[in-house]
């Protein structure tokens, strides 16, 4: 497949600088009697991070490669801040930076547009720290003591960031209110090694789930998407014969790979919605229970035996029970339809990916205890060294204190003696060596320069652990704390799962803490069917007039029915089974749309913390600064040295 024109344009803009930074060229100016520069129209600046590292990740030089795209006409200023820049060199002809205060500035000729290169040393703190240890049989060794060996082999790669932040972030609530969260974060740094390997020298190798693997021959390599927060650490295993290793290269780019889908936020918004609509409905229909049951609570049908003029009023009471009774069953049956789309519209897969962000946090938080409790282990490692260095200096001192007195103490006449000369010569050489024990001894326990440089002290080393522990234990209970809240999130799937299950049971009903519960479907055909009887009760009485004896069974019917309509409202015993009422479904209702408003809560919480770190991640576009409306792009690039033997180089 043909590569991309943009792909094929930068590798060649890197072809150039490459070619041009190994030759070493140097740009001049030429003088002339140009009219005085102009700003440029427009620039982007693209700046690769070049760092050359030993074979444990440590820093050797930092080069920065700056390729600066012009556009404008005629004689063109660039003025690029480079507080941080050492030694220059362009690697264009015609263009030749000059430093002026913090700025890097020249003067070029565009026409149209132009395209100039300079490469900077710096000893700028970089934002990764990358360690490469090795380990032979589980045994760590140095790189310098690995070439030839033969045995397993595991490779430990640790990338550390330090662009660690904290800002409050904002985000609409389920409520529709604004809220304001502290959070702290680590800008996205999406972080490649590749690892090479010589497959006619290693085998049975073991790499990460994620690595990708190219094979070219019988060189492999693999390639481990790797996001430092603040850090991460991949291992790679083989067995390994006569052990030579290529080169590692790790590039490096601001970017947030990926991101939880949060599309389903606005769905459970919509939910939660639905839900409480329904509940308001549910009440409306409790009151229309209500109304009708104190209706025919506040009728005195004990007259109606006796009385055949209140046929008339009794037969249009019915009526108006017989509409009120359809009503009530056209509007559960809405309620039926209404909670039937409901159900249909729950689909708890949605929510598979959301327990991935609490495994994450763990792995994090887990990975950071145990860098936290080896650091504070090697801080009380050090602690009892500097007590024993401080023991033995003490004991020194005391030694040395009797080795000067004790040639003063010999009487003149032994002195002068020769045989005792070699002694006292002997005594002399002791005390000078005990001074010179003391000297390292305190240079061993507070630092200092025993002539091959200067070397920090046990105290430094113990006081660094202890400040590097306490900030481990920072970042862990911070990461406990996210875990925490994060885990909430992981009960959605089987929280919706049980809202659905509820629902279900309240749409065509079911068992409920061992009860049979009768669902709406139910409830509205009951209410049909009491509609028709109260309407065959009306044609009855109306054309019945004759019939007034049975008018004296008309309280106890009321009486049947007032108790029924007060079960399904209130609750009750209808047919010798215990009905839940309406309040027990609204009440329910409630509860899930309060459950939900929390969970979409933090879920927009959650999407406003990726969109700030998605935010600082594409604003990172520069290491030693741009011009003045410059666009940026920014990459690293890191070299580590192979291992090779000596008889190889």
């Amino acid at each position: 497949m043909a590569r991309p024109l943009r792909s094929v344009r930068i590798a060649r803009r890197m072809a150039v600088v490459a070619a041009a930074t190994a030759l070493g060229l140097f740009a001049t100016t030429a003088a002339s009697s140009a009219p005085s520069p102009s700003p440029p129209d427009s620039i982007v600046d693209n700046e690769t991070v070049y760092v050359i590292a030993d074979a444990t990740g440590a820093p050797r030089t930092t080069v920065v490669v700056d390729w600066l795209q012009v556009e404008g006409d005629g004689t063109v200023r660039i003025v690029d801040p480079a507080p941080e820049a050492g030694a220059t060199e362009s690697l264009t002809d015609g263009f030749a930076p000059e430093r002026s205060g913090d700025d890097l500035v020249a003067d070029v000729t565009v026409d149209g547009t132009g395209d100039f290169f300079y490469r900077a040393e710096t000893e700028q703190e970089l934002p990764l720290d990358v360690r490469l240890a090795y380990f032979l049989d589980g045994e760590p060794v140095g790189p310098e003591d690995l070439a030839g060996k033969s045995g397993r082999l595991r490779m430990e790669l640790t990338l550390v960031s330090r662009l660690e932040r904290t800002e409050v972030v904002t985000y609409e609530t389920a409520g529709g209110d604004t809220e304001s969260a502290e959070v702290t974060y680590t800008v996205p740094m999406l972080c490649i090694p590749q690892f090479e390997i010589d497959g006619t020298r290693m085998t049975a190798i073991e790499a990460p789930e994620s690595a990708q693997l190219a094979i070219t021959g019988s060189t492999l390599t693999y390639a481990v998407p790797m996001v430092p927060s603040p850090e991460v650490t991949v291992t790679l295993e083989m067995d390994a014969r006569d052990i030579e290793l290529a080169p590692l290269i790790i590039s490096a780019f601001p970017k947030l790979p990926a991101s939880p889908d949060f599309s389903v936020t606005d769905d459970l918004d919509e939910l939660r919605g639905a839900l409480s609509d329904l509940r308001t409905l549910t009440e409306g229909h409790l009151q229309l229970v209500d109304g009708v049951t104190s209706g025919i609570a506040g009728t005195d049908f004990g007259g109606v035996t006796g009385a055949a003029d209140g046929i008339a009023e009794l037969t249009t009471g019915l009526g108006e029970l017989s509409d009120g009774a359809e009503g009530l069953a056209a509007l559960t049956g809405g309620q039926y339809a209404y909670l039937d789309g409901v159900i249909q519209g729950i689909d708890t897969s949605q929510f598979d990916s959301l327990g991935q962000l609490t495994a994450a946090v763990t792995e994090l938080r887990v990975a950071v205890a145990q860098l936290e409790t080896g650091v504070l282990g090697l801080a009380d490692l050090s602690a009892g060294q500097l007590a024993l260095a401080e023991a033995i200096r003490s004991s020194n001192a005391t030694l040395l204190a009797s080795a000067i007195a004790l040639p003063a103490s010999v009487p003149a006449t032994c002195a002068a003696d020769p045989a005792a000369a070699p002694l006292l010569a002997g005594l002399d050489g002791l005390a000078q060596g005990l001074a010179a024990q003391d000297a390292m001894l305190a240079a061993l326990i507070d630092g200092g320069d025993l002539g091959s440089g200067y070397m920090p002290g046990l105290r430094y080393t113990h006081d660094t652990l202890v400040t590097l522990g306490s900030g481990l234990t920072g970042v862990r209970m911070g990461l406990e704390q996210l875990e925490v809240e994060s885990a909430a999130l992981a009960a959605v799937p089987d929280a919706f799962a049980s809202i659905r299950d509820a629902l279900v049971v309240l749409r065509d009903g079911g068992v409920v803490a061992g009860q049979a519960l009768p669902g709406l479907g139910t409830s509205a055909d009951g209410l049909t069917d009491l509609a028709g009887g109260l309407a065959q009760a009306e044609d009855g009485l109306a054309g019945s007039a004759d019939s007034l004896a049975r008018l004296a069974e008309l309280p106890a019917l009321m009486g049947d029915l007032t108790d029924t309509l007060s079960a399904l409202g209130r609750g009750g015993r209808v047919g010798g089974q215990h009905l839940p009422g309406l309040t027990t479904t609204a009440d329910a209702l409630g509860e899930m749309s309060g459950g939900l408003r929390d969970g979409v809560d933090d879920l927009r919480k959650g999407e406003a913390l990726t969109r700030a770190m998605s935010e600082a991640a594409d604003g990172y576009t520069t290491f030693l600064g741009m011009p003045e409306g410059a666009r940026g792009h920014l990459s690293f690039l890191f070299k580590l040295d192979g291992v090779t033997r000596p008889d190889a180089e």
